[in-house]
């Protein structure tokens, strides 16, 4: 049964049931049904030491810094569970048609819950919206390259040595990473309805 004030969509790239409600600031709250409730919503101008904490067990709190510009909140998405910030994604416009995913973190006790994927959704429909058709992403865990490429269609197309330590300590260079969003985005249907 949905909440009152809740309206039912499809979230694209999954087939879990998303629901959507405005508030009185007109702003989206996304709703993901799931045992552990957990929303995921735009971030406010007070959350930015709530998405450093949820960074930093991943050393990617370190911002502002070489390897990472001041966090622009505007362009951020938070996961919340019973109100506390548990995950964080964000992203930045480079062009009229080309976007940069930035950072995403979990904290470690909430991952399996689905909520990276959530995040990472929120942020691709967040910059289609937009107009982008391309994303780039940088990442230094073997894990995440692979998550990127089977969940979202990435590719590999070249690598960045590191300025600083942030992310792991022991790699010293970027994998850069681009998908096709307007491509992923017009199969998106049939990625649910499988």
């Amino acid at each position: 049964m949905i909440s009152p004030g809740f309206t039912e969509i499809t979230v694209l790239s999954t087939v879990e049931t998303l629901f959507i409600q405005q508030d009185k600031m007109n702003t989206n709250r996304y709703f993901y049904p799931n045992p552990m409730q957990y929303q995921i919503e735009k971030a406010s101008r007070n959350d930015r030491e709530a998405i450093l904490k949820v960074m930093e067990p991943w050393n990617m709190h370190h911002v502002p810094s070489e390897e990472m510009d001041e966090l622009d909140l505007s362009c951020f998405f938070v996961a919340r569970v019973s109100g506390n910030i548990v995950g964080a994604a964000g992203y930045k416009l480079l062009t009229t048609e080309k976007g940069k995913t930035t950072l995403l973190g979990i904290r470690p006790e909430f991952s399996g819950m689905g909520l990276g994927r959530a995040l990472q959704d929120a942020r691709l429909e967040a910059m289609y919206a937009l107009g982008i058709k391309r994303v780039v992403t940088n990442a230094d865990r073997p894990e995440t390259i692979i998550w990127y490429k089977k969940h979202y269609g990435y590719r590999e197309i070249g690598s960045l040595k590191k300025i600083c330590d942030f992310g792991l300590s022991d790699v010293d260079h970027w994998t850069t990473l681009e998908m096709d969003l307007e491509k992923y985005m017009s199969t998106k249907t049939d990625r649910v309805e499988k």
